[in-house]
């Protein structure tokens, strides 16, 4: 069994507090995001929370700041071109299913549909985070 000092077993607590306290400031925004994109396409909250942990692996961007640039967006800021593209590839695969009559088919502005020739976003290079 590995038992750690008291001193390695204080600075592992203070870490883990400095975690908990991050979380806590981050997790509304990203809640918040995952609902505008579970209200905008249709999705079920784990596919909004794919949506948004694919974009933020692809653009190498901390979850919390895509989930920022969303809400931004939806507040009238423009989307940084990067994450357009890449929260694009991440809804494509939900949006190929067959729309129904209540199903929206549009895009809000500034989120492009992908295109056809596109690559899948894993066989791209990472963008920096904008």
């Amino acid at each position: 069994m590995n038992e750690q000092s008291p001193a390695e077993d204080n600075e592992a607590l203070h870490r883990e507090v400095e975690q908990l306290r991050r979380a806590m400031k981050t997790r509304p925004a990203i809640d918040l995001a995952r609902g505008a994109l579970m209200a905008s396409f249709k999705l079920s909250p784990q596919d909004a929370w794919t949506v948004l942990v694919t974009v933020s692996q692809h653009t190498n961007c901390k979850l919390h700041q895509v989930a920022e640039d969303v809400l931004d967006s939806i507040n009238g800021d423009p989307l940084p071109q990067t994450l357009q593209r890449h929260l694009a590839a991440a809804l494509a695969p939900f949006r190929a299913k067959p729309p129904t009559p209540s199903d929206r088919t549009d895009l809000p502005t500034g989120v492009p549909g992908p295109r056809p020739d596109a690559a899948h976003p894993v066989a791209q290079p990472l963008d920096p985070c904008p």
